[in-house]
């Protein structure tokens, strides 16, 4: 009888644990571009490195990085500067997406879609000498890492 209530309690143990680790606070995950074409609406240079994109809900941050650690354009900045002018970075998780944008400035948003693994974002860069490179788009699939 002991053995079987302790069977019960380690199984109850998880259940209680289980929706604390779904609900993780950041989320990492490493990107490969995609060989399909950009949706129609989508303007801008496209980005076609690897990437890796850090999502911290609590922090309220987006942020999206090369292969050597360094951040893409000016795709944190936005982020970090949201709070500043009354600005904020719209950021919404659900069970089947995250999306994010900065609402009253322009300048970096996306959406990775959870159960594909499909990230479609969009980001300025500030040292941009063409058209092409002044907005930058990254379409592709990820996995979390």
């Amino acid at each position: 009888m002991n053995k079987r209530l302790s069977v019960i309690a380690i199984f109850a143990l998880i259940g209680v644990a289980l929706p604390a680790l779904a609900s993780a606070a950041t989320f990492t995950f490493v990107c490969e571009a995609s060989t399909d074409p950009a949706p129609p609406d989508w303007f801008g240079g496209p980005w076609t490195a690897p990437i890796r994109l850090v999502i911290d809900t609590q922090a309220r941050s987006v942020d999206l990085l090369d292969n050597d650690n360094r951040t893409l354009g000016t795709s944190a900045k936005p982020a970090r500067l949201s709070g500043l002018n009354n600005y904020k970075l719209d950021l919404t998780v659900t069970e089947s997406i995250i999306s994010w944008g900065v609402i009253e400035m322009w300048g970096f948003s996306g959406y990775i879609d959870l159960r594909t693994g499909r990230l479609d974002a969009l980001w300025t860069n500030s040292e941009a000498f063409t058209p092409n490179t002044l907005t930058r788009q990254f379409h592709g699939t990820c996995k979390q890492h």
